[in-house]
């Protein structure tokens, strides 16, 4: 879940957001697009009992802004 990026930091209209993750042991990195009304996002298909490195950044008509400070999350087990 993340926060709406406060008005005086917004330049131009927000189109959207770009969740990224990054393994911190394994090679699983990617990106997941999400939706400009959208808070939260489930990322799927990572790998069990991985440390992954999550960030956020906020796009315009003109590109991405910068991402957020990254947060570190372990997964769990598989749910299947």
């Amino acid at each position: 879940m993340w926060d709406e990026v406060p008005a005086a930091q917004q330049n131009g209209i927000i189109t959207g957001y770009n969740i990224t993750y990054k393994s911190q042991t394994e090679n699983d990195d990617g990106s997941v697009l999400a939706g400009r009304d959208d808070r939260q996002k489930n990322l799927t298909n990572l790998k069990e009992y991985v440390n992954y490195s999550i960030a956020v950044s906020a796009s315009t008509v003109k590109g991405a802004g910068p991402a957020s400070k990254p947060i570190v999350v372990r997964t769990d087990q598989d749910s299947k």
